[in-house]
């Protein structure tokens, strides 16, 4: 498998120059953070696997976890039926077709695709003119008519140098510079929009500055820096209440952090994570309850079904909670217990008392 020739690997954020369509996938979290994957061929692996074409150090991910394959001018992602699946935009998918700017979480590592259009004459401005002309407009002090006409030459713009001064003198030359002036300052102090690809660069940018979680923070804006603190706050606590197992409180904690910055790539990736632990949990409990409960260790799965009422004790009109207590009901019945004797939540240990 030839991977130079699937994907280009840079760390240069910078759009590309050359025309076309191009397809990118962004690291944004873990040890490949900042790298930048151009899809160029037809099929692609992505696992932790040496043979992967993008190729990922993360024990979440498999081998071969996921595939990319190219058609209609877009790229689908398939999962390869690894063990954590694949989420797109929140949502575990088994394949779907990849729009600009969405979300990918493979294992505990996220990405985010985007499909950029550099037409031929966007090229110049979008990469050259455009960054050079602000920072000298922004930086430089004003030059005189004079020194415009002796630098910039503008009788020279269509590749060809003349002599202004048989054509008028310099009086055509000053009001050739000014009306040149007067274009770019139109173009460039925001009388009008920029070209596409100008605006793709920085909304990559910001979108990039926002998922890193390092917001730019503007200048006489404090209450920037008092949201920063508070996000930075939310952040932390769901983090920790994550780790703790009490995925409720740490969901919560990563809605109120998107609230203050929807686009926030650490928020958002930990409330998708903790949604998935918290099912995967109830799930588990479940399996293990029914196993149990038909093996007839009723005290075992005593534990088992209330450790699901124990996880969402706070959603009792959840269907999973519902079933919890119809299991628990049962086993009371196959105990000779009365009805509501097994008490999940008032002990720290729901077995029946001898």
């Amino acid at each position: 498998m030839n991977k130079a020739a699937n994907v280009k690997i840079t760390t240069e954020l910078k759009n590309p120059t050359e025309p076309g369509t191009h397809h990118r996938l962004l690291c944004m979290t873990g040890s490949n953070k900042g790298k930048v994957y151009y899809l160029l061929g037809k099929r692609l692996i992505i696992g932790r696997g040496e043979t992967a074409d993008i190729q990922i150090v993360d024990t979440k991910i498999s081998r071969e976890h996921a595939e990319l394959s190219f058609a209609d001018n877009s790229y689908t992602i398939t999962d390869l039926g690894a063990q954590n699946g694949i989420i797109v935009n929140d949502t575990k998918v088994k394949q779907k077709k990849l729009s600009d700017a969405e979300k990918i979480v493979i294992g505990s590592t996220v990405f985010k695709y985007n499909l950029i259009e550099i037409a031929a004459n966007e090229m110049i401005v979008a990469d050259d003119n455009e960054i050079s002309s602000v920072k000298e407009m922004k930086v430089n002090k004003p030059k005189t008519a004079a020194s415009r006409a002796q630098k910039d030459d503008p009788f020279a713009l269509n590749g060809r140098r003349s002599e202004p001064e048989k054509k008028g003198g310099p009086n055509k030359i000053l009001i050739f510079a000014i009306v040149i002036g007067g274009i770019l300052y139109v173009l460039f102090s925001g009388g009008e929009a920029p070209p596409k690809s100008a605006r793709t660069t920085a909304n990559s940018m910001t979108d990039l500055d926002r998922e890193f979680n390092t917001p730019i923070v503007k200048k006489n804006a404090p209450e920037d820096a008092e949201v920063k603190k508070k996000l930075e706050a939310l952040i932390h606590s769901g983090r920790r209440e994550f780790s703790e197992g009490n995925y409720f409180r740490a969901m919560e904690d990563f809605r109120l952090a998107l609230l203050l910055s929807p686009n926030n790539g650490q928020a958002s990736f930990y409330l998708s994570k903790a949604k998935q632990s918290l099912d995967d949990d109830i799930r588990k409990n479940f399996e293990k309850g029914k196993q149990e409960f038909e093996s007839k260790s009723y005290r075992a799965a005593i534990v088992s079904y209330c450790g699901v009422v124990q996880l969402i004790q706070n959603y009792p009109n959840d269907e999973r909670y519902k079933n919890a207590m119809l299991q628990i009901s049962a086993i009371e019945s196959e105990l000779g217990m009365e009805k509501g004797e097994i008490k999940c939540l008032e002990t720290k240990s729901a077995e029946p008392k001898n």
